[in-house]
């Protein structure tokens, strides 16, 4: 192994504010990489960075808003801190469908924040993540934590009404909604906006902003929620409130982390990895290609249940229960 290549070293140069060696560690990330994990331990444990999800249909302009909290918040320190914060930004994208990558890369609309060596903007590719996150978010987030990002903002893929997992991955979550998305009314509506800390209205200065505001501003009251917040990234309205909201919430985290919600974290970290090493286990006791394209056949050609046909490859009984041929001897 190339000694500059060594967890220990990608360790070292995150430390040393290394955009390089962070990048290559959030790459062993995502793909499971044992030396990822290597890297994460040799970091110093935080769990004082905010975490914001920014979720919503597409075409709401949640990249936009993005870009313009970025120039927002690095204009200047938050109070009580000498220099302007670091902030992350994880840009969840659909996955292409030939090279598993991630297809948009919004970190296009963020052109102008990629020369700041105060933030660092990473596209995922959603692959087999749900609720318009990528399976490696949550990890993800933990290491730029660690590597000394106070804020991190996640910005889904896009969103329906049951898809909202980035709220257990988030510590706070704001739906983006516009008078233009035909989902507008429907999100708010259904579960989402029951389920997320704040509605922000953005495109505000487009036909139909009044009648989405009246609605938003409604519901926000009948559940008790705060009060929704109207921005425009064209004419800059709403963007000093957000941008305010947002120092505070980070200011909040580092003085007083919820232990809660980061062990609720680990819990679910734990859980995922267990289920992809079963499932690993299971598809390899199941036997070949070879085996499977054998069992295609069959069900194609209407001679085994599609039920059986699985329960023969994965070695299991009609009943439902597993055995190990090889333990029979």
């Amino acid at each position: 192994m190339d000694r500059a290549e060594s967890p220990e070293a990608i360790a070292a140069g995150i430390l040393a504010g290394e955009s390089r060696a962070l990048g290559r560690a959030l790459t062993w990330v995502e793909s499971a990489d044992p030396r990822g994990e290597m890297v994460r331990r040799s970091l110093p444990d935080r769990d004082d960075a905010f975490r914001l999800g920014l979720t919503g249909a597409p075409g709401v302009g949640k990249s936009s808003l993005v870009a313009a909290l970025l120039g927002a918040l690095r204009e200047g320190p938050l109070p009580g801190e000498e220099t302007p914060p670091r902030i992350a930004v994880l840009a969840v994208d659909p996955t292409s469908p030939v090279s598993g990558g991630a297809l948009l890369g919004d970190r296009v609309r963020m052109a102008r924040h990629a020369e700041d060596d105060g933030v660092f903007i990473r596209s995922l590719a959603s692959r087999s993540g749900v609720g318009g996150i990528a399976g490696a978010t949550d990890e993800v987030a933990d290491l730029l934590a660690r590597a000394g990002f106070p804020l991190v903002l996640i910005e889904t893929v896009g969103v329906g009404q049951l898809e909202m997992e980035i709220v257990e991955e988030a510590d706070e979550v704001w739906l983006l909604l516009s008078p233009e998305s035909g989902d507008a009314m429907q999100l708010l509506k259904g579960g989402v906006a029951e389920a997320v800390d704040r509605l922000v209205l953005n495109k505000c200065d487009r036909p139909g902003a009044d009648r989405l505001r009246q609605l938003a501003e409604e519901i926000a009251h009948d559940r008790g929620g705060a009060p929704p917040v109207a921005t425009s990234c064209e004419s800059g309205e709403g963007i000093p409130e957000l941008a305010a909201l947002l120092a505070e919430r980070t200011i909040e985290a580092r003085t007083a982390p919820d232990r809660e919600r980061r062990r609720r974290r680990v819990r679910r970290r734990l859980r995922r990895r267990a289920e992809r090493s079963w499932i690993a286990a299971g598809l390899a006791r199941a036997g070949d290609e070879e085996a499977l394209e054998a069992l295609v056949r069959q069900v194609e050609a209407g001679e085994l249940p599609l039920a059986e046909a699985t329960e023969r490859w994965m070695g299991a009984s009609p009943a439902g229960g597993g055995r190990d041929e090889e333990s029979d001897g």
